[in-house]
């Protein structure tokens, strides 16, 4: 019952494009075309869509901007991000305004058109619909009634969808790239741009850092001594992703006995208990992470429980080394170029460990995350600490 379902959905969703598309067709274009249009300055202002998925998804996006920016200087970038991810691109300096698309706004008519309108008064020349790993409908419909010239994308029919061909100006060939980052930026260089930056960005704002610093202050008051990172999280409804909290207790007992620094554990608000529907697992329960580990580690232990990713970012720009599992953190930790030590449960280094020198993973020998034993991790921390030191 459950695939028949899904696939009158998916019917369901290629006659919506389909009707749509026939009502109001676009302007086609080929990527040569728009690629002169970047170049001559006739297309001057663009939009990028993006609002699903997570921090991470989104900040393997950024160098998208980069990129952009460095082709065109004088090319006026937004994004449309949506209200739980949007804190990724919070002070890129490639982006003139960054909108934030509330899911909900579907179940609110006045506030789509609300959204809809505002998007249409900017004239966007082209809308760019990032895809990587999946394909949302609705991100295209907003590129579409952004009002743009002109709306691109990936050839949809990778994906298994039919949607390009009727609401595209230009159907961006898909080749398959490996790496998500590279997923991204093979839609510039379909249409012809170079993209020698391959690095995600996330800048901390200053008053999150002088925050962070005061907090710092108060937790290891004259210490001078390295910070040492862990994030003690994970969607505990994907435990095939998640290393046992004894694990890191271990792990930090380990390093802290062979070497001089100090430890801060970065988790989860306990009282965060969020309404928007796409982070209704987000935050669920991660709180008993941090539980296991206090009683693994067996001491008090200076824990930064912060929901504003902002400070969480300032405090990861302090550390000399931060330990994590695969996740949004590990991208946030990769932008701001801060050496990490990601562990791999579940998920592909060779898509998602960001391609940063700073950035170093783990992998257990086999798919239980309990392969990995705490001694390897040790080893692998304390290389990396001496390296930094």
């Amino acid at each position: 019952m459950k695939q028949i379902l899904k696939g009158i959905e998916k019917k369901g969703r290629t006659a919506a494009a389909w009707a749509i598309g026939t009502a109001f067709p676009p302007r086609r274009a080929t990527p040569a075309e728009l690629l002169r249009g970047l170049q001559r300055g006739e297309i001057r202002k663009i939009l990028l869509v993006r609002p699903y998925q997570g921090l991470g998804d989104l900040l393997c996006t950024t160098p998208v901007i980069t990129n952009l920016k460095a082709s065109c200087p004088g090319v006026s970038i937004h994004f449309l991000a949506n209200t739980f991810n949007q804190a990724a691109l919070q002070g890129n300096p490639g982006l003139d305004k960054v909108w934030a698309w509330d899911e909900r706004t579907v179940r609110r008519p006045a506030a789509w058109r609300r959204m809809l309108s505002g998007l249409r008064r900017e004239s966007f020349d082209l809308a760019l619909v990032l895809s990587g790993n999946a394909l949302s409908l609705t991100s295209i419909l907003l590129a579409k009634f952004s009002g743009a010239r002109y709306v691109a994308g990936y050839d949809t029919s990778a994906y298994g969808r039919d949607w390009g061909r009727w609401l595209f100006s230009c159907e961006i060939p898909y080749r398959g790239p490996v790496r998500e980052i590279d997923k991204f930026l093979g839609l510039l260089e379909g249409m012809g741009l170079d993209c020698p930056s391959r690095e995600p960005v996330y800048r901390v704002l200053p008053e999150n850092a002088s925050i962070v610093d005061q907090r710092l202050r108060e937790l290891f008051p004259a210490s001078g001594l390295p910070l040492l990172g862990m994030f003690i999280g994970g969607k505990t409804d994907r435990p095939e992703r998640i290393w046992p909290p004894a694990y890191y207790a271990q792990a930090a007992r380990g390093i802290l006995e062979r070497k001089a620094c100090d430890l801060v554990v970065i988790a989860p608000p306990q009282a965060a208990r969020p309404s928007h529907s796409r982070e209704a697992t987000f935050w669920l329960d991660e709180d008993i992470h941090l539980a296991e580990f206090k009683k693994a580690f067996g001491k008090d232990v200076p824990v930064f429980q912060e929901a504003d990713l902002g400070r969480v970012a300032a405090l990861l720009a302090r550390l000399r080394l931060f330990i994590c599992p695969d996740g949004g953190m590990m991208h946030v930790a990769a932008g701001l170029k801060v050496p990490a030590l990601t562990l791999f449960f579940g998920t592909d280094p060779a898509v998602w460990n960001p391609p940063v020198p700073t950035a170093h993973f783990l992998r257990g020998p086999g798919p239980d995350p309990k392969s990995l034993e705490p001694a390897a991790v040790v080893a692998a921390a304390l290389r990396l600490l001496d390296e930094k030191a």
